[in-house]
């Protein structure tokens, strides 16, 4: 083809889809083979591309369609990549969804759920789950509460995916209710007609499945709860609520179904993203994603098995463990020994104890152990775990150093600072669950494939924990000032000891020169610091790190699941 005729026809293309009318008209005759001039489908696809996120052309491209046959289109003759026309389809669909009001979303939930449900139309749902995933594929979830998405709740946790070229969340639990009407037994036991053996069985059940895209799930709510979880407030209201007269909420439900892998994997993302909502400083909304986390914790352990799990079901197990970071502390603290821990519940008198939202009482240490058993595997989603249980010591050592205060000179027991406690437990008690977590993972795999940087930051768990906690207590104020003027070496210069407007100093490790050397110059510089002054604070701060993170490995590598 010369440069001009080239050119010619890429114009030709591009008129072909300048609006959503004509796009939706050429795609239409390209799937069939006919009608377009020769233009394929694979550079009707290239060339609608950049319009998919116009809202009106999306709307002009639904309406000349129709919705109703938006699932048949992937699946046509002429279509070489069904999965890269159902990813184009499925950001125009979600384009368009977010310019329509209740009724629209309603019908064109109805009109696309219908285009899947009869009798030689199922595998059309493996092209609706492709058509759906698209966007959550380009806008991947958040589902972990460290950075949860819209931890403020409601609306801004769904405003920030709805910027991202996501679904409406009305349209999404329309289609989701309309799609829980199609029984996925009955589409199974087609499917496996369709496998066998005798020739008139498996023509019977071919007729009832009809084309389908490989590769993708024939479970009729596997794409749209996918979707869903990009909405987490969305996703915590849809799973915790019920669908019209139903007596039970979706989640429980849901938990009865016998999904395909693909199907757990995406209800138990959904399920890790409402559960952000911990973090929202709505009562009520915190409450409904409390009970969901401990309802899907002991769904998840009891109801499903290893085998069942894809790495994404991997990784949103590892996410709701990392949402639930008081409860998963508990739990792999159950055998700690250290000051007077006797019992899982995490509720003593000491109020250096956690104090537990209501979703175990006790906290029931069998079934998180025995998720993060099963996850254990891969080092990425020990790490997730791991992350989240430091970040939690960090938080729950500020909120005991906001109520507590240094004893008065001259009082009982004026020689204890109870804020050393406030600070030391929490990071103890995180020392020993990361260490667990690490002895599970050598236990399950056989070999030392933890990996500690991705965790901390550092190779040595117990030392970065050391080095958060020290500057949780010079942030308290709980170091001698003498302490700052011990730095050894003069050659080497401490970036994290940083000088305070007042002239005071501290420690700030966000500073260091390299974040990763950082918990290793804090334990150098805390040696020559106890050699120098023998400050005892040190000791008291970190007290049992070591012992702890030996006790937990050992713990852990002995679990047998």
């Amino acid at each position: 083809m010369t440069g001009a005729s080239g050119a010619a026809a890429s114009a030709d293309v591009v008129e072909l889809v300048s609006s959503g009318g004509r796009a939706a008209q050429a795609l239409s005759e390209a799937v069939r083979g006919s009608g377009t001039g020769g233009v394929g489908v694979s550079e009707l696809v290239r060339a609608a591309a950049p319009y998919a996120g116009d809202p009106v052309w999306a709307n002009e491209f639904i309406t000349a369609l129709g919705a109703d046959n938006l699932t048949g289109l992937p699946l046509a003759g002429a279509v070489a990549d069904g999965q890269a026309l159902a990813h184009l389809l499925g950001r125009i669909l979600a384009t368009a969804s977010t310019t329509w009001n209740e009724d629209t979303r309603g019908s064109m939930a109805a009109a696309v759920a219908g285009s899947v449900a009869d009798k030689g139309e199922w595998g059309r749902i493996t092209a609706l789950n492709a058509i759906l995933t698209a966007p959550a594929a380009d806008t991947e979830a958040d589902t972990t509460g460290a950075e949860a998405v819209g931890a403020g709740g409601g609306e801004q946790a769904d405003s920030a995916a709805d910027a991202d070229d996501a679904f409406a969340p009305g349209f999404l639990t329309a289609l989701a209710d309309e799609l829980a009407g199609i029984d996925p037994d009955t589409i199974r036991r087609y499917r496996g007609y369709a496998n066998t053996s005798y020739p008139d069985l498996t023509h019977f059940g071919k007729q009832a499945i009809g084309g389908y895209l490989t590769g993708n799930s024939f479970d009729p709510l596997t794409g749209v709860l996918e979707a869903i979880a990009t909405h987490p407030q969305t996703a915590l209201d849809y799973l915790t609520g019920t669908a019209g007269d139903a007596d039970r909420p979706r989640f429980k439900q849901l938990s009865q179904r016998q999904w395909d892998q693909q199907g757990l994997a995406a209800y138990t993302t959904a399920i890790a993203a409402a559960t952000t909502q911990r973090t929202s400083t709505s009562p009520d909304t915190r409450q409904q994603a409390d009970q969901l986390a401990g309802q899907a914790i002991t769904y998840l352990a009891a109801s499903t098995t290893e085998d069942q799990y894809t790495p994404a079901t991997e990784r949103a197990i590892a996410n709701l463990l990392a949402n639930s970071p008081a409860e998963v502390t508990c739990a792999l603290n159950q055998d700690n020994p250290y000051k007077s821990w006797r019992t899982p519940t995490c509720d003593h008198a000491d109020s250096w104890f956690e104090r537990q939202p209501s979703i175990y009482e006790p906290v029931d240490p069998a079934p998180i152990t025995a998720l993060a058993w099963r996850i254990t595997d891969t080092p990425e989603t020990t790490s997730t775990i791991a992350n989240a249980l430091a970040e939690h010591a960090r938080t729950q050592a500020q909120t005991n150093l906001n109520t507590t205060t240094s004893p008065k000179p001259g009082t009982v027991n004026d020689d204890y600072d109870p804020r050393v406690d406030a600070i030391n437990i929490p990071y103890q008690r995180a020392v020993y669950a990361i260490s667990y977590l690490a002895g599970l993972t050598e236990n399950k795999t056989g070999t030392n494939t933890y990996n500690h940087a991705l965790i901390t930051g550092h190779t040595n768990d117990d030392n970065q924990l050391s080095a958060m906690a020290i500057q949780d207590a010079a942030n308290a104020g709980l170091l001698n000032p003498e302490d700052y003027t011990i730095t050894g070496d003069s050659s080497k210069t401490y970036t994290w000891i940083v000088t305070r407007p007042d002239g005071t100093h501290t420690i700030d490790l966000s500073q260091a020169d390299d974040p990763t050397m950082a918990a290793g110059e804090v334990s150098a510089w805390v040696r020559m610091v106890q050699a120098a002054t023998g400050d005892y604070v040190f000791k008291d701060i970190t007290d049992d790190f070591s012992g702890s993170y030996t006790r937990g490995y050992d713990l852990g590598s002995k679990y047998g699941g």
